[in-house]
């Protein structure tokens, strides 16, 4: 699996983000040109968001190929799931994790 960060390239739809949903900072990633991945980090939480590239139907099978991963350095931890949920209107899976490395308190 390859995973590669892309929020520089996002940087507009990084900022619209951040601005709109209230999280204080946000990831992006393409994952093996299948699947995007948007990172929200709050206080207390991380909320991720993957959709796959084209119109088939995201399955819970792309989030056991990510969790596989362990870890999206640097704090990223995707063994400690709190939550998982589908959205079948967005095509989209949806799963919180702890913030475990809070930088709004750096």
């Amino acid at each position: 699996m390859i995973i590669i960060e892309m929020t520089e390239e996002e940087s507009e739809f990084v900022a619209y983000s951040t601005e709109n949903t209230g999280a204080y900072r946000v990831r992006t990633f393409d994952i093996d040109n299948v699947c995007c991945l948007f990172a929200y980090y709050f206080d207390e939480f991380i909320h991720l968001k993957i959709r796959r590239y084209v119109k088939e139907q995201t399955a819970i099978s792309d989030w056991f190929q990510l969790k596989s991963a362990g870890i999206i350095y640097p704090d990223i931890i995707l063994d400690e799931t709190i939550d998982v949920r589908f959205d079948l209107e967005e095509n989209q899976i949806h799963v919180q994790l702890p913030n475990t490395v809070n930088e709004r308190n750096w």
